[in-house]
């Protein structure tokens, strides 16, 4: 009995430890495929990890070549709108400032200074849509500058213009004698005629004169403009309109301060729009594509 129970005891004695051993395998077991599992996670993260550092130096790149394309395109655009800005303003401004060769604007086809006018309007409007704010606002006052220069020329044009006619007529032809009915000396006579009455209207100012006296000299100018036959009508009447030429300087003298004034709106473009060229892919205004909102 004692040697049975002996017996019985060792066997479940082995029992336990044979399920023992079991049980720590298995456990053993389990750990180590916890580490492989923990391993292959990290390695697995580290993978994404640098994937996503390649895509986002890759779509870095991406939008930094797309910025670079769309600011040279921006550039050249505004160059080009810039450039016929500029070319506009020149030709206005070659236009207005020999007001005594614009043509009379009476109807018909639009002349020289109708069509560099409606230029500058149509360039400016395409300086004002390319911007920047800041360049648009010196192209309006260069525009407004130039616009002004415009109508101080129209004003001046046709006494500048007949002033012109007059002294091409007596350039080379003779001083007077049997050439008498000529252009030349049918010229000079209106200059004298015209010089005369400018004397009548200072005397009738001064009181030295009488309203008679200067009716007649400016009847007589008028006469000697009709038979010299080299003026328009707006010429003829811009001389006698204003025979003391008081009006005449005062428009000139606001003529040339226009013009100045032109000159200088213009300058101060150029300077902005090459500042703004020369550093073309930094200008505040140009927004730089969206970029991918992070993932979690």
């Amino acid at each position: 009995m004692d040697l049975m129970d002996s017996d019985s005891v060792s066997a479940v004695v082995g029992a336990v430890c044979t399920l023992l051993g079991v049980v720590l395998g298995a456990l053993g077991t389990l750990g180590a495929a916890r580490v492989q599992l923990r391993g292959a996670i990290a390695q697995a993260d580290a993978v994404l990890a640098q994937a996503d550092t390649t895509y986002r130096a890759a779509l870095d790149q991406a939008h930094a070549a797309q910025r670079a394309v769309h600011e040279q395109w921006r550039r050249e655009i505004r160059r080009d709108a810039y450039a016929a800005f500029v070319a506009a303003l020149d030709r206005l401004e070659e236009l207005v400032s020999r007001p005594e060769l614009l043509e009379d604007d009476s109807g018909g086809e639009p002349d020289p200074l109708t069509l560099a006018t409606r230029a500058v309007r149509a360039t400016h409007a395409v300086v004002e849509l390319e911007g920047p704010e800041s360049l648009a606002l010196l192209a309006h006052t260069a525009r407004e500058r130039g616009l002004t220069a415009c109508d101080h020329a129209r004003r001046l044009a046709p006494r500048a213009g007949a002033l012109r006619v007059l002294g091409a007529a007596t350039d080379g032809g003779p001083a007077g004698g049997a050439e008498e009915s000529s252009p030349a000396a049918l010229a000079r006579a209106a200059h004298r005629a015209l010089t005369r009455l400018r004397e009548a209207a200072f005397h009738l100012d001064a009181g030295r004169v009488d309203q008679a006296a200067f009716d007649a000299a400016r009847q007589r100018a008028a006469d000697s403009l009709d038979a010299c036959g080299l003026l328009t009508p707006g010429q003829r009447r811009a001389l006698l309109g204003d025979p003391s030429w008081e009006g005449a300087l005062r428009a000139g003298s606001e003529h040339a301060d226009a013009l100045t004034r032109l000159t200088a709106a213009r300058t101060d473009f150029v300077a902005a729009a090459r500042a703004l060229l020369d550093t073309a892919g930094t200008a505040p205004d140009a927004p730089a594509p969206p970029r991918q909102p992070r993932r979690p």
